[in-house]
């Protein structure tokens, strides 16, 4: 009797093909001179002489336990007693034994895997466990998760999800050895992020709106395919993303690396195409290899474009300040038409640069204390010859000092685009285009060749339902895996990992989904933005409880916003920068309200064209609440908000764009539902949430609330900075908001972007306002050249109470409530208004006073309107001069006349910071 723990008999059936194992068959084996004759336990016999018998002796006895979980396929195998392994050159057999003495299971090498199993420390199986009770109670959608979660879930100690719950640090590794490959179209941030990604075991991709995330994870697939011995899967909460670049891969030619699992369907869709695969591998196998550039060339070449994209950059940061300034001098202009000011003609300082405009006003500014005696004397002379030109101009008249604000203008559009200019020809002339194209298809030449030496020494093979029995080989075949995160687990088989996760729309992903494809990898590059949508949850608190650490809560974070709080600043990340899809001014507004103008659009605007428009409903409440009883889903819809889109938005904004180029979205299901019942099939319409990844030429929102109390709830979810964030950034050349009359102004995020269009496209104003925008980048030009003429010319502590509140400010408006508002210093009170009419004689007499300003001036950065102004009222300059006491009564009454909040804090009172909060908070909508 052959005994299975000591002997493996392993016979080629048929003489060509491959070995099976037929020890549970075979009573003895009994070698001749010749040949070797087997004897089967039914008494047969049969000569093999003529055919191959391996005889597998001397096993390794695997041992069983807590510590190590054997697989089979990918799927753990439960209550195992024994488990035999034998190797004889490349054969590679186990035996493994459920329980029975008299019975066991014989399994090729390449079908078992050995899986190393840690005991969770108790705060683990903690979160473990609650996840796991989340997964219980979701929708049948969710019965993925619940399996993996059930069975439980594995946590490899190589795996990324258990560096994740043991908050593991992250070191950096090496970069890989192959020169940076970009196969596909990349600039600056994206080398970074690439770069980034790896020489770190876990890394973040801020991905905005438009800037490139799916050019910058197919430049990542090269990266790591390039090498033969790794994998990498591209996971999403859905398969729109990853359908998104499998797409791009195919259209490239980088199809055939590709395994598009998931669901059932998508799996036999991937069998079914294998055959055209096939053909263009055996092709690629059989091709010449091709002649590359050495890796020192690669790189050289390499370093040569990274200064050019810093100049490809440049140019573009040049065109978006270029724009900011245009835009603000048009307001200045209308500003300016409301005034009689001296002809610019007659100010003898049209060829100075704008830094000397601004450091002759500066110098000339009353705020500044002046030099006496001898160094008064030295002072004066060195001005005299300095501003030669400006000696009978009266520095003093404030409405010279305007009318140099506007030469200032003129200067530094004019030096801005001669910088754009020498920026451009400097460009052209190193041949920039051709460089990058030459890099483009040199990568390419190096990633073809890589994968034909992959794929040289193999038979191509085809898979079906059984390909995990042959992981090893159909992960060579199909190095990248895609798959939404429930599904990869089962793509690939429990316990296995492949060398890098990417995980794309990681703010969409919640972390029962992201567990599961965290234990499947060994490196993670997470690719999202924690300024749009987060995941959508289905169980509710009460039905679980809350969670054992915060980091992991699933209804409060997704897998991007929690490892940002777990590592905090040690969290590898990179912002990708460059803008690709919106016009100017649509990702302008995403770019001031939400990424601190980090953004750096590459688009260019359409002179005159209005790309965002705000239609306003007439007077009237016309939101209804739908019945959930008529059999659709419950909840707000807005008829005359879909009656405005069919008979004024799309004609009169739409007409340029065929119907497949535009898109209606709302922040409400019936909403959407209404609205594709109402228009033409090939206008989409959906949710914000359904939007997010995609986009249009043009957006039509439509905010369906009203005006009437008690909708506060509704308006805190339809005016959230995320869903406003991705609405707008959908549009790539017009975003249309349809919203009520009154325009929502118990909102925050709409009343900006209303605020914002209004600013950016002036001529085309739907409502006037008697509030002067603030000239914010004039007045941080001129507030940075006072700030540093006076740390020359004057002790800093004459003004300390004005640095305090500086300093206050700076904290309170960085801080969550208040981000969006910035302030000015030392802007005149003429700058306020919009004219001088509702002012007497004193009044206007002291706007003329160039040394009558306000201390602080607080705006809007969106929007330009301006919240208040606050004066630091010292003991000394106010309180002991009774002319100052008047004049600052002159200054209350003519922020009174334009209804302008002004706050005062003396320098003798106490609690300013909190005092600060509370009347801002009061006067933000």
């Amino acid at each position: 009797m052959v005994d299975p723990r000591q002997l493996a008999v392993l016979i080629r059936i048929p003489a060509d093909g491959p070995y099976q194992d037929l020890t549970a068959k075979v009573a003895a084996v009994r070698p001749t001179a010749t040949r070797m004759n087997v004897t089967f336990h039914d008494g047969s016999t049969f000569p093999y002489g003529h055919r191959r018998v391996l005889e597998l002796r001397n096993p390794q006895a695997v041992p069983l336990g807590p510590q190590q979980r054997i697989l089979v396929d990918g799927r753990p195998r439960e209550n195992l007693t024994e488990a035999y392994r034998f190797r004889d050159g490349s054969q590679d057999w186990w035996h493994i034994f459920p329980g029975d003495d008299h019975y066991f299971s014989a399994y090729h090498g390449g079908r078992v895997d050995v899986v190393p199993s840690v005991a969770p420390h108790p705060q683990v199986a903690q979160v473990l466990a609650y996840w796991r009770a989340i997964a219980t109670r979701l929708p049948e959608e969710g019965r993925a998760l619940r399996e993996a979660h059930e069975r439980p879930l594995s946590v490899h100690p190589d795996s990324v999800l258990y560096r994740y719950l043991h908050r593991s640090p992250i070191e950096q590794v090496e970069r890989p050895e192959s020169p940076p490959l970009y196969p596909f179209d990349t600039n600056l941030s994206q080398r970074a992020a690439i770069d980034s990604s790896l020489r770190h075991p876990i890394s973040v991709i801020d991905g905005p709106p438009g800037t490139g995330k799916t050019q910058t994870i197919l430049n990542l697939i090269a990266n790591i395919i390039v090498d033969e011995t790794k994998t990498v899967a591209v996971v999403s909460s859905n398969n729109a993303a990853v359908d998104n670049v499998h797409a791009k891969l195919v259209q490239a030619g980088f199809g055939f690396v590709t395994a598009n699992l998931g669901r059932k369907t998508k799996k036999e869709k991937f069998f079914q195409e294998q055959a055209d695969r096939n053909l263009y591998v055996e092709h690629l196998r059989s091709a010449v290899p091709m002649q590359l550039p050495r890796a020192e060339e690669m790189t050289a070449r390499d370093q040569r474009l990274l200064r050019l994209r810093e100049i490809e950059r440049t140019i573009a940061d040049l065109y978006t300040e270029h724009a900011a300034y245009e835009l603000e001098r048009i307001h200045f202009r209308a500003y300016l038409d409301r005034h009689e000011l001296p002809d610019q003609e007659k100010l003898p300082v049209l060829r100075w640069r704008p830094a000397k405009i601004l450091a002759f006003i500066a110098d000339t500014d009353p705020e500044l204390a002046r030099a006496t005696g001898i160094a008064g004397v030295v002072d004066r002379i060195s001005k005299y010859f300095k501003y030669r030109s400006m000696r009978h101009a009266d520095a003093q008249d404030i409405d010279i000092v305007f009318r140099l604000h506007q030469l200032y203008y003129d200067a530094k559009i004019a030096e801005l685009e001669r910088k754009i200019e020498q920026a451009r020809k400097l460009l052209d002339g190193s041949n920039f285009d051709d460089l990058a194209a030459q890099q483009k298809d040199l990568s390419v030449a190096w990633l073809v060749e890589s994968l034909r030496q992959r794929y040289a020494g193999h038979a191509t093979r085809s898979y079906d339902f059984g390909y995990r029995r042959h992981w090893q080989d159909f992960a060579r075949d199909y190095p990248v895996i895609l798959s939404t995160c429930h599904s990869l687990e089962s793509s690939i088989g429990t316990g296995r990992l492949v060398d890098y996760l990417i995980i794309d729309e990681a703010s969409q992903v919640d972390l029962v989904a992201a567990a599961v494809a965290l234990g499947c990898c060994r490196n993670l590059i997470v690719v999202g933005d924690l300024r749009q949508l987060q995941p959508v949850v289905t169980v509710p608190e009460s039905a679980t409880g809350p969670a054992p650490d915060p980091v992991y809560d699933y209804r409060r974070q997704s897998i991007l916003s929690s490892l940002t709080d777990i590592y905090g600043a040690a969290l590898p990340r990179v912002l990708l920068k460059e803008h690709y899809r919106s016009d100017p001014a649509i990702i302008g507004f995403c770019n001031q309200k939400f990424y601190q103008d980090n953004l750096i659009p590459f688009t260019r605007g359409v002179p005159s064209y209005q790309s965002m428009v705000v239609v306003r409903t007439q007077p009237g409440d016309h939101m209804r609440w739908l019945d959930a009883r008529t059999g659709r889903p419950g909840g707000r819809i807005n008829q005359r908000e879909i009656d405005i889109i069919q008979q004024d938005v799309l004609p009169q904004y739409c007409a340029e764009y065929s119907a497949d180029q535009i898109g209606v979205t709302t922040p409400y299901r019936p909403q959407a539902d209404r609205v594709t019942d109402a228009l033409i099939s090939s206008i989409e319409a959906d949710t914000v949430h359904k939007f997010q990844g995609r986009e249009k030429e043009a957006i039509i929102m439509t905010t369906v609330l009203d005006d009437r109390p008690g909708l506060d709830k509704a308006l805190k979810f339809a005016d959230s900075p995320e869903l406003i964030n991705v609405a707008v950034s959908r549009a790539r050349k017009r975003f249309v908001l349809v919203i009520h009359h009154k325009m929502l102004p118990k909102s925050r995020n709409l009343s900006d972007l209303i605020g914002y269009i209004r600013y950016q496209f002036p001529d085309k104003e739907f409502f006037e306002s008697p509030v002067v925008s603030i000239f914010d980048l004039l007045y941080n030009d001129y507030s940075t050249v006072l700030r540093t003429l006076a740390s020359r010319v004057r002790d800093e502590s004459a003004h300390r109470s004005e640095n305090i509140m500086r300093a206050a400010l700076e904290q309170i408006l960085s801080e969550p409530g208040f981000q969006g508002f910035w302030f000015n210093e030392q802007v005149h009170i003429k700058h306020l208004l919009p004219d001088t009419d509702r002012l007497d004689q004193r009044q206007r007499k002291f706007t003329r006073s160039r040394s009558a300003s306000v201390d602080f001036d607080l705006y809007n950065r969106i929007t330009k309107q301006r919240l208040c102004v606050i004066e630091v009222d010292g003991f000394n300059h106010h309180e002991n001069k009774p002319d100052q006491l008047a004049l600052d009564a002159i200054k209350n009454a003519i922020c009174a006349a334009y209804n302008i909040p002004i706050l005062r804090f003396p320098t003798t009172g106490s609690g300013e910071l909190d005092r600060l909060r509370t009347e801002l908070a009061a006067l933000i909508p």
